[in-house]
């Protein structure tokens, strides 16, 4: 068990800032096509489909929650720490940069769209509850769901093995409510297709505990190959979200039972620039759509009329909000981590120091 939180798998880290990438390109095509801007579609509308890194996103981390803390589940005094870490892991680096983007609504109350000044959307971006409206930080809208499966595996923390039951029973609860049309809220949250990825996630991290997977170089190209022809071709399958949460998810974890089966067999050392791309990935993640506003502005007053192509102006604006992350995740990121683990430490000094002193007082009487 303790070899299994020991194990890191350097190519799901690539992978994740293979997503963070998408991602951003995928948002860098979307606000260059807006009238305001350069009111042209680049590369043929391909970039569309690029926002599914939040697919693999989702599928990596069902997988990384499960195959860390499988040993915690059962284990009712180690849900303190599991809040704590998943708490600083979070919340830190997210109000870094909402907060003052919170800070510059409230002092420029024409910039932005109305729900970024509702105050009920206000404090629920930042404690990133669910609600009906996009969050002040467009992207948080992940978050949200991210925060709600730390949740619901919490509960199986508490109550052990048997509660892993309720992941199927949500999948199942998901697949039926596909067919039964628009739900209200909170239901059209809790049954999103996005949280069946944190299932299946789950599901093959619990299967590669228990077995070796076969040809996992096959899984490992048939699943990055599969995502990606279908990012670049299925152009209308996220029409169906169902679909397309089954579609990509099931090629990321294919994606997932190869890469983790080649590096239990086989670790691989990565470049540190690799690593750091990965490492990135949510900084980069958090970062990009406000660069992205402020560097668009720019480019369309210097380069809407030239000559320079729309696809070379997406892509440096995506390397350029990219690298702004990549400043956010040092200069930001590491030294907030580098104290939390501080934190995450202390605290775990002083609950063994707590229940050494009880197990004393207890042998005396």
């Amino acid at each position: 068990m303790a070899e299994a939180r020991k194990l890191k798998f350097g190519v799901l880290e690539i992978g994740r800032g293979v997503a963070a990438s998408l991602v951003v390109l995928h948002h860098a095509g979307n606000i260059v096509a807006q009238p305001r801007f350069f009111d042209a579609v680049p590369f043929g509308g391909h970039l569309e489909n690029f926002n599914v890194g939040i697919d693999f996103f989702f599928v990596l981390s069902g997988f990384i929650i499960a195959w860390v803390h499988w040993p915690d589940i059962g284990a009712r005094a180690r849900l303190g720490r599991y809040a704590l870490k998943r708490f600083l892991r979070i919340y830190p680096p997210y109000w870094g940069v909402v907060l003052p983007l919170i800070l510059l609504y409230a002092l420029f109350p024409k910039a932005g769209i109305p729900s970024q000044h509702d105050p009920l959307n206000v404090v629920t971006s930042i404690l990133l509850l669910p609600n009906t409206v996009q969050p002040v930080l467009g992207v948080a809208w992940t978050l949200t769901h991210e925060i709600f499966f730390y949740a619901v595996f919490g509960a199986v923390i508490v109550f052990g093995r048997p509660a892993l039951w309720l992941l199927p029973i949500w999948g199942l609860a998901i697949l039926a409510a596909s067919g039964a049309g628009e739900l209200p809220f909170p239901l059209s949250f809790v049954l999103s297709p996005f949280n069946l990825e944190f299932i299946m996630g789950v599901g093959a991290a619990l299967l590669l505990r228990r077995r070796a997977m076969p040809a996992p170089w096959l899984l490992a190209v048939g699943g990055a190959g599969a995502f990606l022809a279908l990012t670049l071709f299925a152009v209308h399958i996220q029409e169906n979200p169902l679909l397309a949460r089954l579609a990509f998810g099931g090629a990321a974890v294919a994606f997932v039972f190869g890469t983790v089966e080649i590096e239990r067999r086989h670790p691989l050392r990565l470049a540190p620039g690799l690593a750091l791309f990965g490492a990135a990935s949510y900084a980069i993640y958090l970062v990009h759509p406000v660069a992205l506003s402020f560097l668009v502005q720019i480019a369309s007053h210097t380069l809407r009329l030239t000559a320079v192509p729309l696809e070379v102006v997406v892509i440096a604006l995506a390397a350029l909000a990219g690298g702004a992350g990549l400043a956010y995740h040092r200069l930001v990121e590491l030294p907030l981590a580098r104290l939390a683990a501080r934190i995450v430490e202390a605290t775990r000094a002083r609950c063994a120091k707590a229940c050494l002193v009880t197990k004393r007082l207890a042998d005396r009487s």
